[in-house]
């Protein structure tokens, strides 16, 4: 394995989120060496703060070993790595980790009955640090598509969440000043064990057409849609003999569409 450079090391020990984003942009070939000369005890949590589509392209590469990644990894970036790789290469990858204890552990932590959100995780938001410069953030949303970059979350170094971004405050300031910590807003989040019927009937929904989940520290899991928790809700309720989800779908569109109207609004217009 190629030695990592002392700075480079305290940078990414001391800055993942900062460090991660510079892997995600860069080319893949360097990317995946210089994550290949990381301590193993730090790989897992470098890798679960990568783009999700960068994260597929080192699972497709065939040149790392995953599994590794979650088995020496602290027990807790483990989980969180886990939940951003895609459902369908989960229990391979924790079959082939070499001490069975852990594979349990990990096991247990995926096996949310389909009543609770745990189930529905699979929005997988755009992670920034609470210390990142508002204006390479800035820089970093043009890059990504400029009307619907998806979730953006505010963790902490630990991987913690914080609260959302305020993209549009933030795209306001110009020039961008301070850091993203600045544009925090609290939105709550959710634990996997919440049942999908009662987060269905929360009223979050007719602000927010997602919401993060965590696990019991706070760390950051992944996310559900408002499409998904409706769907899921509604099919159970037709399965009790209840009403059909086509009326979550009329409010789910509804919703979005006011959403979109009320966004094209308040876009700034280009010069």
């Amino acid at each position: 394995m190629t030695e990592i450079d002392p700075l480079s090391l305290d940078f990414a020990t001391r800055h993942p989120d900062s460090f991660a984003r510079v892997l995600g942009r860069g080319d893949l070939e360097e990317s995946a060496r210089m994550l290949e000369s990381l301590p193993a005890e730090l790989k897992a949590s470098i890798v679960s703060r990568l783009p999700a589509a960068r994260i597929q392209q080192l699972l497709n590469s065939g040149q790392h070993q995953p599994e590794a990644w979650l088995s020496e990894a602290p027990f807790d970036e483990a989980v969180t790595l886990l939940s951003r790789i895609p459902a369908e290469r989960r229990r391979a990858l924790v079959d082939a980790i070499p001490d069975k204890k852990r594979q349990r552990r990990l096991k247990q932590q995926q096996r949310y009955p389909a009543h609770c959100a745990g189930a529905h995780i699979g929005d997988l938001p755009v992670r920034l640090g609470t210390d990142s410069l508002a204006a390479d953030v800035v820089a970093e949303l043009r890059e990504l598509d400029a009307d619907d970059p998806g979730p953006l979350v505010i963790v902490d170094k630990d991987g913690r969440y914080l609260g959302m971004l305020d993209r549009w405050r933030l795209l306001m300031q110009n020039p961008p000043m301070g850091v993203v910590g600045d544009y925090l807003i609290e939105v709550k989040a959710v634990r996997p064990e919440t049942p999908i019927t009662t987060l269905a009937n929360d009223e979050v929904w007719h602000a927010r057409y997602w919401l993060p989940v965590v696990d019991h520290r706070q760390r950051l899991l992944g996310g559900v849609s408002r499409q998904r928790v409706f769907r899921a809700s509604g099919a159970q309720m037709a399965a009790g003999g209840r009403s059909s989800d086509a009326l979550f779908d009329l409010f789910d569109d509804l919703v979005h569409m006011l959403g979109v109207m009320l966004e094209s609004m308040l876009k700034p217009k280009s010069s």
